[in-house]
């Protein structure tokens, strides 16, 4: 409570115009109201008002008496309104201005554990807002290390008594669990906010849902910004988190122990997360790579490993039986979603979520062990690089094949079952003709940014981030980067047109150079079977192809020179 009586002192800080809050940024000495859109552009007529800690307020040379009218003229993003005042015996010279993304003010001593704070969030249609108890902790991996200046954060909001307090924000769920995503290392900021909801527009339903009610197999949000503790942090993914409630997952019965709904997530790169050979050490709460979510151990003390380890063991066996992958697939994993999120990571080149940062879950292990896939944390797409210090362009090459996907089942189905990739192809040109058309995919990246342009905060965000070593000390340019984008997406999207979603082609098996009869070995049979083929007597598609072995298109006497040269040097 002593946290919550801080944030409330703060507010003697913090103008009041038209009703809306505008708190004080310590650093820049600036005041940010969040009002509607639709002010902007207009003249804002609006009572101001304010604590007694300032005093002898200016705004634009015009003194204002706290509870006196003012017009702002011609509201419009990163237009700045010079305020002076006296701060008890100080005097301070700073500016307002207006957005209309949401504020969120965070306050406390915020580490890697929940520690208690408060939490105000002013809507930009909101006249009222109010301070609000809460459990707050940074979170992420990379991005969470002590050296990270941008943090993501996890916000529970809870009553004083420590009860859960479950809100509304933005027309999104009424719940008291929310996150906060920096875009740290993303150069565009918005990645993973626009590429969730393109997730969100293209994904099939788990396959549940004709079933259950309002089941959402991704995270929606809103774009914000942040203050911590009285300094402006930028703009944040203000999101709902994975969880039983979005899933519509069956909750575990306390009463008997026993387990339903399962939720687990794949958070590193192993090879027990891409199932291609899974481990047998398991560390409570954690597997490999693979982290159990639901049941939430903290609370029953309990991790069932049994339903995702039979699922990772089925895709590791069937390697080697792709008559066994194709018909038990479906009992483990939920193929339409399944096809989607192969479309949807080649179509994003998300590099970080073909095998980790994704949710498995299960609706019930007692109805049906069948894992839906959930894409979390989607910055690493669209030519990014994985760190900001990393310059590797065949890594990020809008032309590069899809080698790098390696995730078991995914893969195996797609280059050696032709039913499954002949829909998976399908269902892609499908979406090539509305979500996934290249326009369609360049607006909805540029429209982002041109939101975050016209409300100033993109501006606000380049000056606060721009050089920070969170970024390996680049500029923060974000017109710039949705350049590279649309520039890449032009790019990318013909060549997997062309090169990735085509018909299935029968795999050919691998034989070294010169075993032109395939029999395993190179010897005088495969110079007879050329000198055959010169002589004008055919094979099999893969016979022929062998024989050219010098890889000039033609099959002649330069071939049998060949094959005796690699016969003389073996």
């Amino acid at each position: 409570m002593a946290i919550m009586l801080t944030g409330l002192a703060t507010m003697a800080q913090t103008l009041n115009i038209g009703g809306h809050r505008a708190p004080l940024d310590s650093l820049n000495h600036m005041w940010l109201c969040s009002v509607p859109q639709s002010t902007f552009g207009n003249d804002f007529n609006a009572t101001v008002s304010y604590g007694a800690e300032l005093t002898d307020v200016v705004i634009d040379g015009t003194a204002v008496e706290s509870g006196d009218n003012y017009v702002f003229e011609a509201i419009e993003g990163s237009k700045q309104y010079t305020l002076t005042a006296h701060m008890g015996d100080s005097l301070i010279t700073g500016y307002i201005t207006f957005t209309w993304l949401p504020i969120v003010e965070i306050m406390g001593d915020i580490t890697q554990v929940f520690h208690d704070g408060s939490v105000i969030i002013s809507e930009p249609d909101s006249a009222y807002a109010e301070p609000m108890y809460a459990k707050i902790k940074t979170r992420g991996g990379a991005t969470d290390a002590a050296t990270k200046h941008k943090r993501n954060y996890r916000i529970k909001f809870m009553n004083p008594d420590s009860t859960k307090l479950n809100r509304r924000f933005f027309g999104l769920r009424n719940d008291n669990s929310w996150n906060l995503d920096a875009g740290q290392m993303d150069f565009l900021r918005v990645r993973n906010r626009v590429s969730t909801d393109l997730w969100l527009d293209m994904a099939r339903k788990p396959w549940y849902s004709d079933t259950v009610a309002n089941v959402r197999n991704g995270s929606r949000g809103q774009m914000v910004e942040v203050m911590l503790n009285g300094e402006y942090r930028g703009i944040y993914n203000m999101c709902e988190p994975i969880d039983r409630k979005q899933l519509k997952l069956n909750r575990y019965d306390e009463e008997s122990r026993q387990f339903h709904g399962m939720l687990y997530t794949a958070y590193t790169w192993t090879r027990t997360v891409s199932m291609s050979d899974p481990s047998s050490q398991f560390n409570v709460t954690r597997w490999d790579g693979f982290e159990a979510k639901y049941p939430d151990y903290d609370e029953i003390k309990r991790v069932n490993w049994k339903p995702l380890r039979e699922a990772v063991w089925f895709a590791h066996r069937s390697d080697a039986d792709a008559k066994l992958m194709a018909d038990s697939l479906d009992y483990y994993f939920d193929i339409p979603v399944m096809q989607d999120y192969f479309i949807f990571i080649v179509t994003l080149q998300a590099m970080d979520n073909e095998s980790k940062n994704i949710y498995y879950a299960c609706r019930d292990i007692n109805e049906q062990l069948r894992f839906t896939m959930i894409p979390w944390d989607l910055d690493v797409c669209l030519g990014q690089n994985y760190a900001p210090g990393v310059n590797i362009p065949s890594m990020i090459d809008p032309e590069r094949d899809i080698t790098w996907i390696t995730h078991l089942p995914m893969v195996n189905m797609w280059n050696r079952n032709e039913e499954y990739h002949n829909q998976v192809v399908e269902r892609y040109r499908q979406l090539r003709e509305g979500v996934l058309s290249t326009d369609s995919l360049v607006n909805r990246y540029r429209n982002a940014i041109n939101e975050l342009e016209n409300c100033g905060a993109a501006q606000r965000e380049e000056a606060r981030w721009s050089k920070d070593l969170d970024l390996a000390k680049k500029e923060l340019d974000l017109s710039a980067e949705m350049d590279y984008v649309e520039n890449w997406l032009r790019l990318h999207m013909p060549y997997i047109d062309k090169y990735v979603f085509t018909e299935y082609v029968e795999p050919q098996p691998q034989y070294k150079r010169g075993d032109v009869n395939g029999d395993g070995e190179i010897n005088i049979a495969d110079v007879n079977v050329i000198i055959e083929i010169i002589l004008g007597n055919t094979f099999d598609d893969g016979t022929m192809k062998r024989a050219d072995v010098n890889d000039d298109s033609e099959i002649n006497i330069a071939d049998v020179n060949t094959e005796v040269d690699i016969i003389l040097n073996l």
